[in-house]
């Protein structure tokens, strides 16, 4: 086999097991930079591959399967293949709490409602370990985590349940994560 379709069959496994992984177990690449580069460097590379070696027979039948796949995908409001292109094109901000959780305003899916994640960091890995509402209401007035002053972890927080505090200008809430 050819080293450059075996590094391609390196890198499409990669970008499977992250989406797995995050979308299953929460678990992904500390930020969304290293996604975005698995995910870019694939569909490049695969263009390349498939036109590279389009005179044979199994070139034709992956780029068929691929195409088939992506349509497949738009038949149902175009949510699976919009989910995977936002899985890593999607810019989202996260704001460090403390050297152990930082937190980031997110969702899995296009159509889903966005919510607050709590994320650990794991050397180059990240996982989720606790989601709240993405909203915040003080005196029938609702806020996100942008208009937040700060945001701090309070001390009483144990192993199990993480305390986050959150300022804004009129007032603090307190969240059990």
């Amino acid at each position: 086999m050819n080293k450059e379709i075996k590094i391609y069959i390196s890198i499409t496994s990669l970008l499977l097991i992250d989406l797995i992984l995050y979308l299953t177990f929460e678990i992904s690449f500390i930020g969304n930079l290293i996604d975005r580069i698995i995910l870019w460097f694939w569909f490049i590379s695969t263009f390349y591959i498939v036109f590279k070696y389009i005179r044979r027979k199994w070139a034709k039948i992956y780029g068929g399967i691929l195409i088939i796949m992506i349509g497949l995908s738009l038949l149902p409001m175009m949510v699976p293949f919009l989910t995977t292109i936002g899985f890593a094109i999607v810019s989202q901000d996260s704001i460090k709490i403390d050297n152990e959780i930082h937190i980031r305003e997110t969702s899995k899916s296009v159509i889903a409602m966005p919510y607050i994640s709590v994320l650990k960091n794991y050397w180059i890995f990240e996982r989720e370990i606790g989601k709240t509402d993405f909203s915040f209401e003080i005196n029938n007035e609702f806020f996100r985590i942008d208009d937040a002053k700060s945001i701090k972890r309070l001390p009483e927080s144990n192993g199990q349940k993480i305390i986050l505090e959150f300022e804004f200008e009129n007032g603090k809430i307190l969240r059990e994560i």
